[in-house]
Order: structure tokens, then C-alpha cells, then sequence
């Protein structure tokens, strides 16, 4: 039995009108701040934030005071109400980016679930239509089996056809407060899951790969300064973003493109797999400290749903174990053409979209 929780339990008709417009939504007071206050102090006490870190140690991010942000708050029975069943939490994601760290200057907004780590230099050690390395088995490893530095995997299923794995939404708290551009906010591209979307619907038609090294998604791409960089998003989804930053300017905010989530502590922000986000430079002198869940909705007849394996809540490849390691299913399931159905129509994984289509309150 779920515990009672102050916070709000379900969106309200202006909240989902948003989500589907814009591929988030910001929940205020979705935690309460007790709970918000210890976990801060687990972080500060397990975790000090004086270098930016993509992992946490085990023992933090699977602590009770941690999945508890999630599990215990109102946003678990909002996620059942609005979303549908979904599999207990077991870890989480701790993004602490401490205060004056610039992160390169540079916001690389991605949809999760790729590859990220070492790559050439140079421009030419690239391969342009599929973006890997020419010297491919020094980066990726002997078969394609190198974990990337994110704990990312290269390939998702057994004949690669799969280059990106996929859950159904990213709930992300704040532990403290980010109410000003440039303090290292989790900022996202506003509106263009729908375009994310329609890149993968491609793929999928064109019988390509599915996911970075896929048509239209070299895995590697060359930046404007000729080198070579993390390509976290298809061009289209690049060139759309771009059309939609016409928005008026935000004081001391670089990244047109981007809009900024602004949570105090104890807010919420939940956003679609497909809706890209990234982390931004923190300006400030104080550290951001946010807390993310990736939850996946429950899948009929998947015999790995709820296993500490899989790492929900944290992992971004739940179709493979948490560890890269390959899972066994029955000939009834089909793991991966239901994963690229849910990528292909990623509002069929919401229960309140179509109860609102039916009643004619969304499009």
C-alpha cells in the first residue's frame, strides 16, 4: 500500500494539455521538504560536490532516503494515475553539478538511452555516414561490448539493430533551489518530442537501425569547429529545435534552443523519453543538486519486470540488465519490436491521453 502523501496525485487538465504540447511538465511541491532535507544531507554526507559526477556510488543512490523521493512522495500514485503500472523504483540517477562548473561551455541536449565516451580527435578518424570510429574496436572494444562512460551500451539487442534504449519518462526532483537562468539547470528542446518521434518512425520504415548510427543519426557527428562530438539527437530534431527558439530571449541564458526548468526545492519536472534534455553551466557558487528516475511502464508478458537486475529507476536499456548483460526471453515476448513500437507512438504508453482524446479535451 502506497503511504499518503501531501503532494498532488494527478495532473490537472491544463497540466496534461502542457505535457502534450510541450513533452514536460512541471509538478510544484511534489515532495515534501523533510524528505527533500535528507536526502540533500545523504548526498552532501556520501557524495561532496566538488567535481561533477555521471555516477553515483551504489550504496547512495539505492539508499532508502533516495528512492523515497519517488516511491514515497505523490509522484509515484501521479505516474500509476496519469501513466499507468509501472515497476517499483530500485536506484536512481544523483546529478549534483557543483557551483562554477562551466561543463565546457557547451549544453549537448540528447533523447537518453546511447552510447557516450572516448572518441578520436580528428575529424577524419570518423566515418561520416554512421559516425563510428574508423579504428572502431579501439573505442567500442573487440565486439561492439564497451560500456560507455554514462553506462550506456552500444547495441541493445543481439543482431544490432537497436542502437537506443527507451523508457517512458524521466521524473527529475530538485533538492534545492533553481528559480535563476545559468544555476545549472536541467533544460530541455520545448516541443519537439513529436519530432524525435518521426525521426524514429523513419528509421523504422526505412528498415534501418533504429537509434544513433541509423539513417539521419550518425552516432559521432563533427561540430561547427571541425571536431568530432557526442551526437545525441538526429539532424532534423537539431534543425527543428532551432525553428522553435523564435522565443523571446532569457536574461543571462546563452542556448536559444533550450528552456530552462526552473524548480525550487522539492519540485518536480516530468518529461517524455523523447523530449531532449541536457544538463547546463552552473554560474552560481552553490551546487545543483537534482535527483532523476527513469520509469517505464509496465509490459505485459516481460518476465524481467521488477528485477533488481534490470536497475529501474535508474537504467536507460531496460530491455538488457543494468550491466550490459544480454536477458533471456520467452518466444511470446518480443522485447525488442515492442521497444521500437513504444519509440514509434510514445503517447501509447499514457493512459491519460487517450481518455482525454476520447472526451475531446486534447489533440
Amino acid at each position: 500500500m502506497e503511504r499518503k502523501t501531501s503532494g498532488p496525485t494527478s495532473l490537472t487538465l491544463a497540466q496534461r494539455r502542457d505535457f502534450v504540447r510541450d513533452g514536460f511538465v512541471i509538478v510544484r511541491g511534489a515532495v515534501e521538504p523533510d524528505r527533500v532535507a535528507r536526502a540533500r544531507e545523504r548526498i552532501l554526507a556520501g557524495m561532496p560536490p566538488t567535481a561533477r559526477r555521471l555516477l553515483a556510488p551504489a550504496k547512495l543512490a539505492t539508499h532508502p532516503d533516495m528512492v523515497g523521493l519517488f516511491g514515497e512522495s505523490s509522484l509515484a500514485p501521479m505516474l500509476r494515475a496519469e501513466m499507468g503500472p509501472f515497476p517499483d523504483v530500485v536506484s536512481c540517477q544523483i546529478a549534483v553539478t557543483p557551483g562554477h562548473d562551466l561543463l565546457g561551455g557547451k549544453p549537448a541536449a540528447h533523447v537518453d538511452g546511447s552510447w557516450s565516451g572516448p572518441m578520436p580527435t580528428r575529424a577524419e578518424d570518423i566515418e561520416p555516414e554512421r559516425g563510428r570510429p574508423r579504428d572502431a574496436t579501439r573505442y567500442f572494444g573487440e565486439d561492439d561490448e564497451r560500456r560507455g562512460t554514462n553506462d550506456g551500451l552500444l547495441w541493445q539487442d543481439p543482431d544490432r539493430r537497436i542502437s537506443l534504449g527507451s523508457y517512458t519518462a524521466l521524473v527529475g526532483i530538485a533538492l534545492n533551489d533553481q528559480l535563476e537562468p545559468g544555476n545549472g539547470q536541467f533544460a530541455v528542446m520545448k516541443g519537439v518530442h513529436e519530432e524525435v518521434e518521426a525521426a524514429f518512425r523513419m528509421q523504422r520504415d526505412s528498415g534501418g537501425v533504429i537509434g544513433p548510427e541509423g539513417p539521419g543519426w550518425p552516432r559521432i557527428r563533427i561540430d561547427e569547429d571541425g571536431r568530432p562530438v557526442f551526437n545525441g539527437l538526429p539532424a532534423t530534431v537539431r534543425a527543428r529545435a532551432r525553428e522553435a527558439a523564435a522565443a523571446p530571449a532569457i536574461d543571462g541564458w546563452a542556448w536559444p534552443e533550450l528552456t530552462p526548468i526552473l524548480l525550487a526545492a522539492g519540485d518536480a519536472v516530468i518529461a517524455l523519453h523523447a523530449c531532449p534534455h541536457t544538463a547546463t553551466p552552473n554560474h552560481g557558487p552553490h551546487p545543483r543538486m537534482n535527483v532523476y528516475f527513469r520509469i517505464r511502464r509496465l509490459r505485459e508478458g516481460n518476465p524481467h519486470e521488477g528485477t533488481r537486475r534490470v536497475g529501474h529507476g535508474v537504467s536507460d536499456h531496460p530491455d538488457r540488465g543494468y550491466f550490459g548483460q544480454f536477458l533471456d526471453y520467452p518466444e511470446s515476448y518480443d522485447p525488442w519490436g515492442t521497444s521500437v513500437a513504444r519509440l514509434c507512438d510514445h503517447w501509447s504508453e499514457w493512459d491519460f491521453v487517450g481518455q482525454e482524446r476520447q472526451r475531446k479535451l486534447i489533440v
